[in-house]
Formats: C-alpha cells, sequence, structure tokens
C-alpha cells in the first residue's frame, strides 16, 4: 500500500506521497522574487527555512490561484511549499491501482507534472511529480567561483589600504561624516524608546535592537546643533567596547576617499574634512570616542563579553542594504565602492532600456543601471541614489538605501538551494530575526559584459580616453 496525501487545486484533486509531505501551512507573508519563473510566487521563510513557495494554478494552468494554504513537500531531497486550494486528506492505494497518466485526457495541464492517476469515488486523480521544475541546478563551477570570490575581497582590501570609508549623514544645514569601521550598522528610527530618568538631554532613552538593549543618542543634542528636522535614521556604533544608537537626520552617503584627499583639524568636534561634489559640500569627521561621553553609555548598557565579542568578528558579515520599491535587497560590502546621489547622466547610445545613462566620478566613466526597471521591479518613486560597484564601471539606482546591515554568515543561504531561484541574479537569501528575508544580489551577474563593452566604445568616440 502506498499512502498519498490529497489536495485540490481549482477544481481537480492531487496527490502526492505522504511520506515525502511535511506539513500543511497558513502562509502569512510572500517575499516576491525578482526576476522569478512565473509559477515561484516568491518565497516564505518557515521557522527559519527559506524555501520558494509554488503557485500550483500558474505551474499546471498558467493562472494563478487566491489562497493561503500550502503544502511543505520533500522533492528530490529539496524542500517547497505548493499553494492549493485546500488539503482534501490521505488515502492508501494499491500498487496495482495506480495507472499510466496516458489512459485518461490530460486537457490542458501540464502533463509532464503528472506520472499516474488512481480513481477514488469516481473520480480521477493525479499522482505529482514536481522533480522537471525543483531539480537542484548547480551552477557549473559553483566551487571555484566562491574561491574567486573570496580572491576578489582580498584584492578590494589591498586596494583600499590607502583608503578610508566614511557614512555620510546631514545634521541641520551641515553634513557629517563616520568612519564606516565604527558603524556596526543602520536601522530605521525605532517606534519605541524608553526614557532615562535623569540622564543627560541628549541620551533619548534605550530600545531595543534584535534583544539587545541600547542607549539612542541625538547627535544634533550632543554637538549643539540648531535643527528642526526628524531624526529618521540611527547609526549603531561600535567603538572602545562600548555600542550606542545615535540617531541623525539622515544617511545620505558611503564613500571610500584616499587619505591625502582628506583636510586635517586640530581641536574642535571635527577631526577633518572630506571635500564631496567638487568642493561644493564638505562633510566634517567625527570621531565617537572624542564626542560621546562613555560613562553615561557604560552606565546604561553593560559591556560585552570578550568571547560573544570575538564570535561576532568571526561571523558576522556586512552588507548595504537597500529597498527596490517593497523589495528588500543588499549587496556585500566589500563589492561596494560607495554610495551617492546622481542628478545628471549623458545618454548611451545603443543601450537596454534599463541603462539610464553614464556620468564621470571622479575621471571614470560609470553606467548607471535602473536596478528596478532590470530586475522587474514596479515602484512609484524616482530616486537618484546610486550604488557604486568595486571593479566594475556601474552604479545601481536603488529606490532607497536603508544603510550598513550585518549578520551572521548562517543566516545566508545560497540561492542555489531555492529551486527556481537558483538561476535568477540572486546569489542568496538573509534570513532575518523577524522572519523576514532580504535578498542578496549578484553584481556579477547584473552588469553585462555588453553594458560595460558599449561605454567603453562610447568613451573612446568621445576622445575620453
Amino acid at each position: 500500500m502506498i499512502s498519498f496525501t490529497l489536495f485540490k487545486v481549482r477544481e481537480q484533486v492531487f496527490a502526492y506521497e505522504t511520506g515525502n509531505v511535511s506539513e500543511t501551512i497558513k502562509v502569512e507573508r510572500i517575499f516576491p522574487v525578482p526576476q522569478a519563473p512565473p509559477y515561484i510566487k516568491g518565497v516564505i521563510n518557515l521557522r527559519n527555512r527559506v524555501m520558494p513557495l509554488i503557485d500550483m494554478g500558474e505551474l499546471l494552468w498558467g493562472n494563478s490561484i487566491e489562497s493561503d494554504t500550502a503544502v511543505v513537500l520533500d522533492v528530490g531531497g529539496e524542500t517547497v511549499g505548493v499553494l492549493v486550494d485546500r488539503v482534501v486528506g490521505i488515502t492508501e492505494v494499491e500498487e496495482g491501482e495506480i495507472k499510466g497518466k496516458e489512459e485518461v485526457e490530460i486537457a490542458d495541464m501540464r502533463e509532464d507534472l503528472l506520472k499516474g492517476i488512481f480513481e477514488r469515488e469516481n473520480s480521477v486523480i493525479f499522482i505529482l511529480d514536481l522533480s522537471p521544475v525543483v531539480g537542484k541546478k548547480r551552477r557549473k563551477g559553483s566551487k571555484s567561483r566562491r574561491k574567486g570570490k573570496s580572491s576578489e575581497v582580498r584584492e578590494v582590501v589591498q586596494e583600499r589600504e590607502d583608503q578610508e570609508g566614511y557614512v555620510i549623514f546631514p545634521l541641520g544645514e551641515e553634513w557629517y561624516a563616520v568612519p564606516v569601521e565604527v558603524v556596526r550598522e543602520i536601522v530605521d528610527y525605532p517606534e519605541q524608546v524608553s526614557p532615562i530618568p535623569k540622564s543627560p538631554d541628549y541620551i533619548e532613552g534605550v530600545f531595543l535592537l534584535r534583544g539587545e538593549k541600547l542607549v539612542l543618542v541625538s547627535l544634533k543634542k550632543l554637538l549643539g546643533i540648531p535643527s528642526d528636522a526628524e531624526e529618521q535614521r540611527v547609526l549603531v556604533l561600535k567603538f572602545g567596547g562600548v555600542t550606542v544608537g545615535t540617531a541623525v537626520d539622515d544617511v545620505k552617503e558611503i564613500r571610500w576617499v584616499s587619505r591625502s584627499s582628506i583636510m586635517k583639524l586640530e581641536g574642535g568636534v571635527s577631526e577633518g574634512v572630506i571635500v564631496l561634489d567638487s568642493g561644493s559640500r564638505l562633510a566634517s569627521i567625527l570621531n565617537p570616542q572624542e564626542i560621546f561621553d562613555s560613562g553615561d553609555i557604560e552606565g546604561v548598557v553593560e559591556a560585552e563579553e570578550e568571547e560573544e565579542v570575538q564570535r561576532e568578528v568571526r561571523n558576522m558579515k556586512s552588507f548595504v542594504r537597500f529597498n527596490l520599491g517593497d523589495v528588500d535587497m543588499a549587496v556585500p560590502i566589500e563589492k561596494v565602492k560607495e554610495v551617492i546621489e546622481v542628478d545628471e547622466v549623458s545618454p548611451l547610445p545603443g543601450a537596454p532600456d534599463y541603462v539610464r545613462g553614464m556620468f564621470n566620478l571622479r575621471n571614470s566613466v560609470i553606467a548607471v543601471i535602473d536596478l528596478p526597471r532590470k530586475l522587474g521591479v514596479k515602484t512609484d518613486e524616482d530616486s537618484n541614489k546610486v550604488i557604486v560597484l568595486e571593479d566594475i564601471p556601474a552604479g545601481l539606482v536603488v529606490t532607497r538605501l536603508r544603510g550598513i546591515f550585518r549578520t551572521e554568515e548562517e543566516n545566508i543561504q545560497p540561492a542555489e538551494d531555492l529551486a527556481g531561484v537558483e538561476e535568477s541574479l540572486l546569489e542568496g537569501i538573509i534570513k532575518t530575526e523577524d522572519g523576514g528575508v532580504i535578498f542578496l544580489l549578484d553584481v556579477d551577474k547584473v552588469v553585462k559584459e555588453e553594458d560595460i563593452k558599449l561605454i567603453r566604445e562610447e568613451v573612446v568616440e568621445d576622445g575620453r580616453e
């Protein structure tokens, strides 16, 4: 006897071997995957396991179904969720009762997804075979490419030995910067901040970040900067054994600059100045250890244990996080040269429609790629935020810069482990502690060689090389 779990899609009943059925769930959150096949509704995060969700209506007939019921299946070692109208039950079938699918009329269903039939109560039930769409498709040479990516990271680190990275943000009418190495991550201003009695006025309170209690400091109040602008972002800074949230108006850029281009200052709260936009704007460099009173902070938050610090250094990975419309995405920080705002671009004749044009970044010609259009993500916002890539003459237009995000390596799931997603422009998926996912973009796939060739040809034609 063979046990089958039965479920209905539209008016047709299908069967799948019960031994390969994990559970039935109600789907609450679906994260759409850019450039995934039409039958991939998105991915779901089920108890910290991310899996693709297949719309069985779309897969079988090319028409989506509206349902929040999913059956979690094992398909040749792959875990997937399939969206169905409802689960009918379980039945046992003698092997001799199973007939070939050619004995009935298949109509307009995908025949390659059916491997047999049996009858129950004068109704034909189709036995599903999802292996044609859920086979593991490892990238050729994926192991060697992973090694190559590690060597690329080392090369980037070596190239940046003469540079310093800064997160740049406004406070009132002026711009300021703090070194990237002290910025643990950048988050939105927390919804709940608990006041601390008898604390200095620049300490707004404490807030929880993934279970960790942090002091929230208003940098404007601390520095005495007059401004009515609303604080929207928080830089989580880590220095001298202290971790603190620093409220700022916004985050504008992440930029690496040569040490020789920084004007050093003595005295005052700024230890130097970065020249931006050909001298039209200056950003004052702040040293957190000089401006914060660590005693006030340490009085609220206990210092981290040395073991925890070492674990974080060993296992944490850093990313630049951004939004494309409602899609949450990220790229590894070592792949990012800087994040800037670009107001004007020059047309690039013959370029695909997702290439907005090109611009000159300190004597380097950069192609501007409209990432929402490239990935087919709908957004009503027209943005000029551009993530300039390291070692690739291209910048990616994003809807909104979220900032720097850090997570443990174990929270990153390779895209090649997700059937139907592994052929997209994604390198992986980052699982967040609140049950969400962040799509990790494979920048080496986003920028095509023909786009780079067009840039070079245009530069030579204009006599810029």
